[in-house]
Order: structure tokens, then C-alpha cells, then sequence
């Protein structure tokens, strides 16, 4: 059997990429949207000074959005660095789609707003708070936008898009189990019996249908203005 292994194992050839795997320029997203958490934090960090951190897990959450974002970019890279990879590309959508919604998820965090019009530290909480989500929506968008070009140059382009629709509606379904039924993308590891028959009871909860359509349908919206403003030209034909 070891044997088997090591030989195996001396049939592969290690070699320097030409061109590389990941440019420099490539990083330039993930730069920008690491500077965008890091003014995140640093929102947070203001609100410990003047009083004390808020009292629930905006920076776990804002880190949560991040995995989709690191799955999406290894896909994209991956992709257009080797070409088409069915396999990997769908081994890896399974596990984007599981931490996707944790992204959008951070809007529903705007709930924890206590109001009090006359307090300077009620409007930097809304700020923050909407900062935070802001953030975690761009990193989800992003993640989305690398996930579906690469659906669309492994398969087709009609697989592609019909995986990005599916995807959008399947967020906000996610978004409803995290903060209504309160289950987490770990769960699907330390508790897959109970986490599926939530899911299952909650396919004919009305809320449930109501949430999944409503968030799908405003992922769709921000996404199609991402897409228009990275894709979309107008050239001038000469007659």
C-alpha cells in the first residue's frame, strides 16, 4: 500500500507556473475589501472607546462573509488559470452556497438599533451598523459575481445563470435559518439530522417562502447594478 502511494506520488512533477496562478493584480479586490473591514473595525473599536462593544457578533459575522469570498476567489483564479474543472468548481459551489448567505445575512443586524435621536452614539451605531453590513453585502456580491463567472466558463452560459437565479432565493432561505430558526452553516457538520429537518419543516413556513423571495430578489437587484457596472458597454456603430 505505501508503496503504491510513493510511487504514485513520484509521477507528479512540481513546476513553476507561467503565467502565475494569482497576479498581483489579481489580490486588488481582496486588498480593497480587506481595507473596507478593517475601517469596519475600526468603527467598533471607536464605540468600545467612548462606551463599550456592542452586544452581539458583528466582527464574527463580518469574518463569516469572508469565506465565501476566499472560496470564490481560489474557484475564479483556479478557473482562469486552468480552464474548465467541473469537479472542483462544483465540489467548491457546494460549500460557497453554504457560507454565501452569512454575507447578506448582516443586514438583519440592523434590528439591534436602539433609537434615541438626541444621543451622538445612536448615530454612530447606525453608521456602524450599516457600515458592517455594507461591507459583508460587498464581499457577498463579489464572491457572487466570481462564482457565477466561473459557473459560466466551466459549464455554459445558461448553466451559469440558472445557478446564480437558484443561488439567490437559497441565500435568503439561509439568511431566514440563521436568525429566525438560529441554525448556522456549521451546523450542516455538528447537527446535519436536526439542521435538515428544520429545513424541511420550514419549506412550507410561510415566513420562511416570504424572506427566501425578498432577499432573493434584492441580491438579484444589487447584483444585476454590479454586473451592468463591471460588464455592460454602449459602443457606437459607424455607419
Amino acid at each position: 500500500m505505501l508503496k503504491r502511494l510513493l510511487d504514485r506520488f513520484w509521477k507528479y512533477r512540481f513546476f513553476i507556473s507561467d503565467p502565475p496562478i494569482i497576479t498581483v493584480e489579481g489580490f486588488y479586490p481582496l486588498l480593497l475589501l480587506l481595507l473596507l473591514s478593517m475601517v469596519a473595525l475600526a468603527y467598533h473599536l471607536i464605540r468600545i472607546q467612548v462606551k463599550e462593544a456592542v452586544d452581539f457578533s458583528m466582527d464574527w459575522n463580518l469574518f463569516l462573509s469572508w469565506i465565501p469570498v476566499l472560496i470564490a476567489f481560489m474557484v475564479d483564479v483556479t478557473v482562469k488559470r486552468f480552464g474548465k474543472l467541473p469537479k472542483w468548481v462544483g465540489f467548491w459551489s457546494i460549500g460557497w452556497l453554504l457560507f454565501f448567505p452569512n454575507a447578506p445575512y448582516m443586514i438583519t443586524d440592523l434590528l439591534h438599533l436602539s433609537v434615541d435621536m438626541g444621543s451622538d452614539l445612536t448615530w454612530h451605531d447606525i453608521i456602524m451598523l450599516f457600515y458592517y453590513a455594507e461591507v459583508s453585502l460587498f464581499n457577498g456580491l463579489i464572491s457572487l459575481y466570481w462564482m457565477h463567472r466561473s459557473w459560466q466558463k466551466t459549464y455554459t452560459n445558461t448553466i451559469g445563470n440558472i445557478l446564480l437565479v437558484i443561488s439567490l432565493p437559497m441565500a435568503g432561505f439561509g439568511i431566514y435559518l440563521g436568525r429566525i430558526r438560529r441554525w448556522n452553516s456549521w451546523d450542516i457538520i455538528h447537527n446535519p439530522d436536526e439542521l435538515l429537518s428544520a429545513v424541511l419543516q420550514s419549506l412550507t413556513d410561510r415566513t420562511a417562502l416570504v424572506l427566501s423571495f425578498e432577499f432573493g430578489l434584492l441580491l438579484s437587484m444589487l447584483y444585476l447594478v454590479l454586473w451592468v457596472l463591471l460588464r455592460f458597454r454602449i459602443r457606437h456603430i459607424k455607419e
